[in-house]
């Protein structure tokens, strides 16, 4: 338990039991009973937490991550800007498809920071790559302070973020 923490690298440690979940709705907090089973990790689901600063996305997916972690899942916290050059060096070497494996042994990835740094055209379709290549086999936790409305803006391609 104490190495799948250590090696998830989370910048803090943060627990469930001391997220204030009073301040949010009972639809919310309904909403935090199915994630706090870990069932969406089990089931491949993605989870974006937005909202404001400071009003707890990161606490409550680091608590998350930790929990997963507790219960025997292999977690990874890094950020959006990091995972981004990373990618981009991968891709640099000819090694992007070995980057992506070691993607495998993680049941959750938590990003988080998405928006706080533009990327190039590049390094957007990159990141939307690489989202795409993990839909349905590992879980990912998406925390940003930007709504839905304004990622063409990150990806900068509205195709890519369209919704209906």
């Amino acid at each position: 338990m104490f190495r799948r923490i250590r090696n998830a690298k989370f910048i803090d440690k943060k627990f469930l039991e001391d997220f204030d979940k009073s301040k949010y709705s009972l639809e919310l907090n309904k909403k935090f009973e199915y994630l706090e089973t870990l069932k969406f990790v089990d089931n491949k689901e993605n989870i974006i937490l937005i909202g404001t600063p400071g009003c707890g996305k990161t606490h409550y997916a680091t608590a998350l991550g930790i929990k997963a972690c507790i219960v025997g899942k292999n977690v990874l916290f890094t950020s959006v800007p990091n995972l981004v050059i990373e990618l981009q060096e991968a891709m640099s070497k000819n090694q992007i498809t070995s980057y992506k494996k070691k993607f495998e042994k993680y049941d959750l990835v938590i990003l988080y920071e998405l928006g706080y740094v533009s990327f190039d055209k590049i390094g957007c379709d990159i990141l939307f790559n690489f989202l795409s290549s993990r839909n349905d086999k590992v879980s990912i936790i998406l925390i940003t302070n930007l709504n839905f409305e304004i990622w063409e803006e990150v990806f900068k391609n509205p195709m890519l973020t369209s919704h209906s």
